[in-house]
């Protein structure tokens, strides 16, 4: 696989290796599963009895590489939770359709579509398109942990773009015929394709951020602003919560790729440092937020070969198998952490409430976490891949794994090329409130 590195932020993409038949056929973006002989089981939101208190919605499921969507609307449903104390399904595959349209439509894709993204890429879509809950977008996914939807749309659209609709760049600036194909591409249902159109036209020749108007909201109102999705926000200088809207989490795009998102409650990328003080340091943002019970996103570099099956990454899991195995980018939310060399306190272990002078202590220079915990998106309860899992569809990924360095491998025919390797870093980034 290879990973592209577009911007400041690294570009999560499931390239064509994703493989869907065994366990190991992984990669990409990074997606682990087996399609056919696994029950979709959800797992509920899990909150209780933690060092922090991250309120997340139910475990998903992806079937293809976009896991950063995922892990956007899993940030998107916990900061709603906070303010509302209910949970809602957003809908991944209503994302997914606009990042389709916006590259086809604008002349970014050839023959096939890219999965790939970034936060900064899934809150300008969620700007410009707004959010639909699963049950109004899919209705037939509105209870599924997994979308097969949006592996046969993808298939369906990258043919089109092969030999069919859209095989032409000039069909492809065809804005109403490429929302046609995509349209037809994802099975969407008449009454969906109709508040589709009325929103933002047959050619999609309005957005919500620039031309939205109440006479051209849907009747049903069923595709939702950010400025009208309730989120729980703190303020930076005062300290204080608020139930805002999501449009301030978001905040505003920078004056260029390269600047921060702007705004007195934006969400902003930090990218992990090299030096030991500055990592600790770092770290320290990462624990006050999440003692908050902020859902702190993450970007990271899976090597499938450190996964244990007690559902941990670790290097010696990586020497145990002999070297590197499938690899790839990903990107999740933060749940839980463990710490040891606590002043006055020693460990504070995951999944245990901790004080709140536990926490303060928590904080200094001298303590080392040993590992996060992630809210991940490859399912809930998997006995066919983690048998030993503390909380199933969460993952603990240590420190000595996401410090590293770990072997990044080119790839050759598809597999992990070990004789072509480069030293790398794991923890790439993680997207941090403000004032954090």
């Amino acid at each position: 696989m290879s990973l592209d590195l577009l911007s400041k932020t690294r570009w999560l993409s499931l390239a064509a290796m994703l493989g869907l038949a065994s366990a190991t056929s992984l990669g990409g973006c990074a997606v682990d599963a087996d399609r056919d002989d696994v029950e979709e089981v959800g797992v509920e939101g899990a909150s209780t009895d933690a060092i922090t208190n991250v309120n997340h919605s139910k475990v998903k499921r992806q079937s293809i590489g976009n896991c950063w969507l995922y892990a956007t609307v899993s940030w998107v449903e916990a900061l709603n939770k906070m303010a509302t104390g209910t949970e809602a399904n957003v809908s991944e595959s209503y994302l997914t359709f606009w990042h389709w349209f916006d590259q086809i439509a604008n002349g970014a894709t050839g023959d096939e579509v890219s999965t790939g993204g970034s936060f900064g890429v899934a809150a300008e879509i969620i700007n410009r398109y707004g959010l639909m809950l699963e049950k109004d977008f899919i209705p037939a996914e509105a209870d599924s942990e997994m979308s097969n939807r949006q592996a046969s749309a993808l298939s369906a659209i990258n043919t089109s773009l092969k030999t069919g609709a859209l095989k032409d760049p000039a069909a492809r600036g065809d804005r109403a015929k490429v929302l046609a194909e995509l349209e037809k591409a994802w099975n969407l249902d008449a009454n969906v394709k109709t508040m589709l159109h009325r929103t933002f036209g047959t050619s999609v020749t309005r957005t919500i951020d620039k031309s939205y108007t109440t006479k051209r909201t849907p009747t049903t109102g069923k595709i939702l602003r950010a400025k009208d999705f309730q989120a729980k926000v703190k303020d930076s200088k005062t300290a204080e919560w608020k139930t805002g809207s999501l449009q301030d989490a978001i905040g505003t795009r920078g004056y260029s790729t390269w600047a921060p998102r702007t705004g007195a409650f934006a969400w902003n990328e930090v990218d992990y440092p090299y030096d030991a003080k500055s990592r600790r340091n770092f770290m320290k943002r990462v624990q006050r937020a999440l003692h908050d019970g902020q859902p702190v996103i993450i970007s990271w570099f899976v090597d499938f070969n450190a996964l244990s099956s007690s559902s941990t990454f670790s290097l010696e899991e990586i020497a145990r198998r002999g070297g590197p195995g499938r690899q790839g980018g990903h990107m999740t939310v933060l749940h839980d952490y463990e710490i040891t060399n606590v002043p006055g306190f020693g460990t504070l272990k995951a999944g245990q409430e901790a004080s709140p002078e536990a926490l303060t202590a928590a904080l200094a220079d001298t303590a080392q976490i040993t590992f996060l915990r992630i809210k991940n998106s490859w399912g809930g309860y998997r006995p066919d891949r983690w048998n030993d899992a503390v909380l199933p569809g969460y993952h603990d990924l240590t420190s000595g794994y996401l410090n590293g360095p770990v072997k990044k491998c080119e790839e050759k025919n598809g597999v992990t090329d070990t004789t072509n390797c480069t030293n790398h870093t794991p923890l790439w980034e993680v997207v941090l409130p403000a004032g954090y």
